[in-house]
């Protein structure tokens, strides 16, 4: 199993990664996982490090090229924003996203901004394992447990994440003709499957994933949600899964 871990400033919280197909999301936090600490000099990686990583089915060469490609137009528009009552600022993540087919290999090159996004955290971050996300099927189920392991209690292991709906929606980038039936069936059902059957080694994500709907005082219309999360305890998964990489 896996041990590498994403970490970084939880204001990249706000940036919605729902125009990526679930397989760019494991690329791009591939990518993240392997760029911590690389400051903003340029790297080159083997295309097998990032097909490992994001848990790629194919032996395609050619298909994974296209699918780093698909991404790579992608990231042109991924930006981070930030805007006050006197300011707008828009970042762009990398530098440089290069694709050489021929040698198999990827050279990437953070923006100096985006590099304080993932190295400059202080006691502000998400923390979570690659290998978890990369188990998810869904990308509103990716985009959830992102969501959730920012409200983590590291000493604990677990957490809740007190959210109103429409921040809720805004955050997984869900359509506002998405009714609160949808919502339970795409979201919340697909995400306590994923979240809580053992994989094939017997290990779960969460071994408890609940949402309280709570309701406006007046009529049945739902306001928030109050989701809570609990990880399995140490001695349930491997040591190794637990520690972040030196």
């Amino acid at each position: 199993m896996s041990n590498d871990i994403v970490r970084y400033n939880n204001g990249f919280n706000t940036v919605p990664l729902r125009q990526f197909t679930p397989v760019e999301m494991d690329i791009f936090w591939s990518i993240c996982s392997k760029m911590k600490r690389k400051g903003t000099q340029e790297t080159t990686y083997d295309f097998e490090v990032f097909q490992e990583l994001s848990n790629y089915k194919r032996d395609s060469i050619e298909s994974f090229y296209t699918a780093l490609k698909s991404f790579s137009d992608k990231l042109g528009s991924l930006t981070y924003q930030f805007e006050n009552i006197d300011e707008f600022e828009q970042l762009w993540l990398f530098q440089r996203f290069y694709i050489n087919k021929k040698q198999g290999t990827i050279t990437i090159q953070a923006s100096e901004r985006f590099e304080f996004i993932l190295n400059s955290i202080g006691s502000n971050f998400t923390r979570f394992e690659l290998e978890n996300i990369t188990k998810l099927s869904s990308g509103y189920t990716k985009e959830l447990y992102r969501q959730l392991m920012s409200h983590r209690d590291n000493k604990f292991r677990k957490g809740a994440w007190f959210v109103k709906i429409d921040d809720f929606r805004l955050a997984l980038s869900i359509p506002k003709s998405y009714q609160m039936s949808n919502i339970d069936v795409r979201i919340f059902n697909q995400a306590e499957k994923e979240f809580t059957i053992p994989d094939e080694y017997g290990i779960v994500i969460f071994s408890k994933f609940e949402v309280e709907k709570v309701k406006t005082r007046k009529g049945n219309k739902i306001q928030s949600f109050r989701i809570f999360f609990e990880e399995p305890k140490i001695n349930q998964v491997p040591l190794n899964n637990w520690l972040e990489n030196k």
